[in-house]
């Protein structure tokens, strides 16, 4: 009876932890500046593949800037945006998932500072951060 409790919590756990999410990691470079973003495995299956040469993307370089003026819009630490560049990347060891890289600047407290987006073919954000330097 105790193993038959045991195999069946081990059984539910199981279940459980291999229903998790994991997150991707994606490391792009724009501007000699590496960036990372996290984001899961569902939302990059979920979003519209693509081939180069058969067709544009499904999400234009118009779309996916004003996605990422939707976002920052509601954030009132982006005051005085300034799109500093924008790079179409393949999603790492998913073929046919691409994605935009978007480098803003905006002003804080006087002084300005960059910004990274990922932007999915669905039109999802997410925010990407500077990879700080390693320590030496």
């Amino acid at each position: 009876m105790y193993h038959s409790l045991v195999a069946l919590l081990l059984l539910l756990l199981s279940a459980r932890a291999m229903a998790y999410d994991f997150p991707l990691e994606i490391t792009e470079y724009i501007d000699d500046v590496k960036v990372i973003a996290y984001l899961n495995e569902s939302e990059v299956g979920n979003e519209p593949q693509w081939t180069p040469f058969e067709g544009p993307p499904a999400l234009s370089i118009a779309d996916a800037l004003d996605a990422v003026q939707r976002h920052i819009k509601s954030d009132a630490e982006f005051a005085d945006v300034t799109l500093m560049g924008i790079e179409l990347k393949q999603i790492p060891h998913h073929a046919k998932r691409w994605h935009y890289l978007v480098k803003v600047r905006f002003k804080l407290e006087g002084s300005t500072r960059p910004h990274f987006f990922i932007v999915l073919m669905d039109g999802k954000v997410i925010s990407a951060i500077k990879r700080p330097d390693s320590i030496k």
